[in-house]
């Protein structure tokens, strides 16, 4: 892709994204995180039917009267966009696929954020942190986050999703949304993971290929992945073969399913060929009703 093609594309996915915002997909994200970021504001006494679980015990414990905090939406959050850019998202027809896609679906979070007066923050990584872009808010700012995300030179090929989510630990003190953007080549440690979702409303997005599992029958083909250069080669012509692969990815996506809800840690599947603004929207639903109950 020459830097004309590039820069084309960037405009074409920021201009295709802030369409749908204007559908509504951003007035959807502020109803799904409403009450994220609550900064406590004072203590009063209990009155029948306030919710008992923001009564503070010891404070009570102090007069011998309930005494409940009381809290206070803060007016601008962080959201931290957290993106693989690894050689599974760079190198091939595919991997350029799955990154454009990302790109598509970075833009429309990040506009979305925007929207809700959230400040936009962004965190590449490959087997390390490569690059970070403190939150802040404006069209050129989200601009400069799309064009990361899809055009983005690392200089690691490797996957290592820990990396990632250490840095995050280190640095964001603050409650704060997180997307965490990748293709699952990697999955992170679950010790982390559930550090970092403890502390933030994280939410994982995972991109796929439609063909990623399935070969074609065109006899023996040497194949390997973007991130490690062993070639291996096969016998695309076995029935057998290829019905193992595929069983192979399905498997493995329901193990990768099954992780994250034993971890409470929400999770979405979104291929290359799917209506990503439907996924979001449903995730989104999924948020508002769970938090009504």
């Amino acid at each position: 892709m020459t830097p004309e093609e590039f820069l084309k594309r960037v405009k074409a996915i920021d201009l295709s994204v802030r369409r749908l915002i204007q559908g509504g997909l951003a007035g959807q994200y502020l109803s799904a995180f409403r009450g994220s970021g609550m900064q406590f504001r004072e203590f009063r006494n209990y009155v029948y039917g306030d919710d008992v679980r923001h009564i503070s015990w010891t404070a009570s414990a102090k007069g011998g009267d309930p005494v409940l905090k009381t809290f206070e939406e803060e007016r601008e959050r962080n959201f931290l966009l957290v993106v693989d850019a690894s050689a599974s998202l760079r190198k091939g027809a595919w991997a350029q696929q799955k990154a454009e896609r990302l790109a598509e679906i970075a833009g429309a979070l990040a506009l979305s954020a925007e929207e809700a007066d959230d400040k936009i923050g962004l965190i590449l990584f490959t087997d390390h942190v490569e690059k970070t872009l403190s939150p802040s808010k404006g069209k050129t700012h989200v601009m400069r986050v799309i064009r990361d995300v899809l055009g983005f030179e690392p200089q690691g090929r490797l996957t290592d999703p820990n990396s990632a989510l250490r840095h995050i630990d280190k640095v964001l003190k603050k409650q704060s949304i997180v997307f965490f953007l990748t293709d699952m080549e990697v999955l992170p440690d679950e010790r982390l993971l559930r550090r970092c979702a403890s502390k933030h409303e994280f939410i994982t997005i995972a991109i796929d290929h439609p063909q990623e599992w399935k070969l074609p029958s065109v006899g023996f083909l040497e194949v390997q992945t973007a991130e490690q250069s062993r070639p291996v080669t096969l016998d695309t012509h076995s029935d057998s073969l290829r019905r193992y692969l595929e069983m192979h990815g399905q498997t493995r996506r329901t193990a990768i399913e099954q992780s994250f809800k034993r971890m409470g840690v929400d999770l979405i599947w979104i291929s290359t060929t799917d209506n990503f603004v439907t996924a979001l929207q449903n995730f989104f639903k999924m948020r508002i009703s769970r938090g009504s109950r």
